[in-house]
């Protein structure tokens, strides 16, 4: 998903987190921890190349850069994806207990199973987590998503060309029932 580097940017990336994974049947404590780390991560990316100001001038809009946010589902974890123009990598600060911010990273670290960060060929940065999860299968989860996907059997008999007909009359009436339809009349019959 792709947002605007503005803080409206954080709220929506969660809402988008949530519906996501809302309907890939995670564990709602599960969804929560992405949330909160997809807000921190993305309030990163915001303060770093975007507009931090809650109530930005109509004439800052100008220069807008995105963030994209992306999510991967695996077998047992999910990976929360932030990219952001500013190649600087990310830098964890010194936790003191008056700090009024700076925690973001260690959130990250302390709730997911790792995080990292990667410079894409197409620029800036990817900031990463990966997050645990239990994912809890029905019945009708398996019969839905089939571990394999069935294959098509290949045609092994006699091949027999379609064949063509030509009956005018056949088309005569097909026409005629087709400009009966489009007047609300009744066909012909025959």
């Amino acid at each position: 998903m792709t947002f605007a580097a503005l803080l409206t940017a954080v709220g929506c990336a969660r809402l988008f987190v949530k519906y996501t994974l809302h309907n890939w049947r995670l564990e709602r404590e599960h969804i929560e921890t992405v949330e909160l780390l997809a807000s921190e991560l993305v309030t990163n990316a915001v303060k770093s190349t975007g507009i931090a100001d809650p109530h930005p001038a109509y004439t800052m809009l100008n220069h807008l850069t995105l963030i994209h946010v992306r999510l991967l589902l695996f077998d047992g974890s999910v990976v929360l994806e932030v990219w952001d123009i500013d190649p600087t990598p990310p830098v964890m600060q010194e936790q003191t207990l008056d700090a009024e911010g700076g925690r973001g990273l260690f959130l990250v670290e302390s709730m997911s199973r790792r995080w990292n960060y990667c410079h894409p060929k197409s620029g800036g940065k990817v900031v990463w987590c990966e997050i645990g999860t239990q994912q809890r299968l029905t019945e009708d989860d398996t019969a839905e998503f089939p571990r394999v996907l069935p294959r098509r059997k290949r045609y092994t008999g006699p091949f027999h060309p379609t064949e063509v007909m030509n009956d005018p009359e056949l088309l005569r009436r097909v026409i005629e029932g087709l400009h009966a339809l489009d007047n609300n009349d009744e066909p012909k019959g025959d």
